[in-house]
This record gives structure tokens, C-alpha cells and sequence, in this order.
């Protein structure tokens, strides 16, 4: 690891057991880190995390006081720190799978098993450095590609890569204005992914819900779809206010009113709900479809649904 400079990288370390932080941070130091933080409750880490933006975090999945693989989505999701991109290696006392689904969906770069060991961790950072994998974009995903090929019969995801703090500063090519320019166009790009993927969720969603209405076969698990179609469309709607899709905002509010009636209305909902969510899901389809015409297009939707609604 001679070959990299790791004085400027900005380390965070979030652990209850202080005789594992002061362990890691001098071996830390060792290696050629020197600005190093260290705490011990999840309310410290968020802390941290909004005042700093650390390029690496290393932190214990039990820290206390709150959900950390919860923290690390909000995180991913920009709504927790400026960078959502940084590096993350998590501390587990045992892989079991559920902690290892968790720590996966929040999306980590590394997992590590308790006892640490302190090469491993040195060996991880070189990796993130070097080989950092780009990140991906689903409907509740944001972070490294884990995926190892493109599965027949799903929709194809590209990978995105992203600003990388943590190699900048090791290479010596940080440059912090830049970073900031480059963080704002990748997340810009993440959320146009972000809004696409959730138009294809809407659609796979309303493709389920109407028929078992109409079959009078509504169950919990579709009451569960329902749910999911109105935080899905409060999702859409709040990311359209920084996007190039601005013009679907009009259908995707009716469509979070519909979405909302449907699901208040329980197993009597009202017929035009019905009629109006495959004409809302496929509007939307529709405009992502149709690029170069998609506002007019857009308009021309927004203005028959609303007439419909109101009646």
C-alpha cells in the first residue's frame, strides 16, 4: 500500500467496543492514515456522517442506538450526508443471513467478521482504491454491482460509475470542487435511473392489484402491493423536482391520489380507481417511451385522467 498517500483520506469509525477503535485507529495510523474519527453509538455516527461526509466508513452493524444498515440506505439515498458514495465496510459478529441480506440491500461495499483483522481491512481499503466496483440503480437498491451477469428475462441495468473520494485522495487527484460537480451529476444520473425503474415498479404493480379487484380475489398480499404502489408513487413524485422528467409530475400526483384512495377504500374500492390505474401505469410507460414528444404527450394524458377523476 506504499504506492498510495492516505493523509487527507477522512476515516470514520463506528464501534461500541473503544478497545477495537483505538486498535484500528493505530494500525490505521501505522499504515499512513491520519485523519481519523472514532465513535461509539449510532446517534455519533449520523453525526459524523451529515457534518463530515467521511470517504470510508468502517462500522459495526450492532452499533447501538438505531438501525445502521437503515442509516447506510438513507445514506446511499443522499438523504444522510453530502456524499453518498462512500466507501463502507461493515463489522458482523456472525454471517448469518440475515445480517448478510440487510447489510446487502443497504447497499455495503464489504463485509468483514469479528474478530477483525487488521490486514484484512488494510487488503480492503487497497481493493476499494483499485477496483471499487461501479454502482447499480433498482427500485429499493442503490450501491456496488453485485451482480455477477444479466439474468435472461429481466430488465437490463446498466452500471453507473461513481465519484470515488477515497481513491482521489490516494492517488493524490482530489480535487474538492470538482468532487462535489461530480457527485451531483452522478446522483442526477442515479435519480433519472431511480424514476425509470419506478415506473416499470408502477406498472408491474397495477398489472396485479386491478385483475385480483376485478376477480374479487383481493388478499393480504395484495393489500400489500397496494401499499407499496402508494409509497412508490410518493417516491416517483418527490424525485421528479430534480430530474429531466418534470413532465410526469401531473400524472404521478393523480396517480398517488388513486394510489391512496385505492388503498383507504380497502376491499370496496371505487370503480373508477379501478379504470383509471392501468390508464395512469400506462401513460407513464408511455412517456418514457416517447422522449422527444413526452410533455405535449404528457399533457394531453394529465388533462383526460383529470377529467375522468373529477366526474
Amino acid at each position: 500500500m506504499k504506492k498510495y498517500s492516505y493523509d487527507d483520506v477522512d476515516i470514520l469509525i463506528a464501534d461500541q467496543n473503544l478497545q477495537l477503535r483505538a486498535g484500528l485507529k493505530g494500525m490505521l495510523h501505522q499504515s499512513g492514515f491520519r485523519d481519523i474519527k472514532d465513535v461509539g453509538t449510532h446517534e455519533q455516527l449520523v453525526d459524523e456522517v451529515k457534518i463530515k461526509s467521511p470517504d470510508l466508513i468502517l462500522c459495526d452493524v450492532d452499533l447501538p442506538g438505531g438501525d445502521v444498515c437503515e442509516t447506510i440506505v438513507e445514506l446511499r439515498h443522499k438523504k444522510c450526508g453530502f456524499n453518498p458514495f462512500a466507501s463502507i465496510i461493515l463489522f458482523i459478529d456472525e454471517p448469518t443471513q440475515d445480517v448478510v441480506s440487510r447489510a446487502s440491500r443497504a447497499g455495503v461495499d464489504d463485509l468483514q467478521i469479528k474478530p477483525i483483522v487488521a490486514q484484512k481491512v488494510l487488503d480492503r481499503v487497497q481493493y476499494l482504491v483499485e477496483k471499487r466496483k461501479p454502482f447499480v440503480v433498482t427500485t429499493d437498491y442503490i450501491g456496488p454491482d453485485r451482480r455477477t451477469g444479466h439474468r435472461p428475462g429481466t430488465q437490463k441495468i446498466d452500471a453507473i460509475d461513481v465519484p470515488n473520494s477515497l481513491k482521489d485522495k490516494a492517488t493524490g487527484i482530489f480535487n474538492e470542487r470538482k468532487f462535489r460537480e461530480d457527485v451531483e451529476n452522478a446522483f442526477w444520473n442515479i435519480n433519472s435511473q431511480k424514476i425509470e425503474r419506478q415506473a416499470y415498479q408502477i406498472a408491474y404493480l397495477v398489472d396485479r392489484i386491478v385483475p385480483a379487484y376485478q376477480a374479487k380475489q383481493f388478499n393480504k398480499e395484495s393489500m400489500t402491493q397496494c401499499a407499496r404502489l402508494v409509497d412508490v408513487s410518493k417516491d416517483i413524485a418527490h424525485r421528479l423536482e430534480d430530474s429531466d422528467f418534470n413532465h410526469l409530475s401531473g400524472l404521478v400526483a393523480t396517480l398517488e391520489t388513486v394510489a391512496e384512495s385505492l388503498w383507504k377504500s380497502g376491499t370496496l374500492p371505487k370503480q373508477k380507481d379501478l379504470e383509471l390505474l392501468p390508464e395512469l401505469s400506462a401513460a407513464i410507460s408511455a412517456t418514457f417511451k416517447s422522449v422527444k414528444a413526452a410533455a405535449p404527450f404528457a399533457d394531453e394524458i394529465i388533462h383526460s385522467v383529470q377529467d375522468k377523476y373529477q366526474k
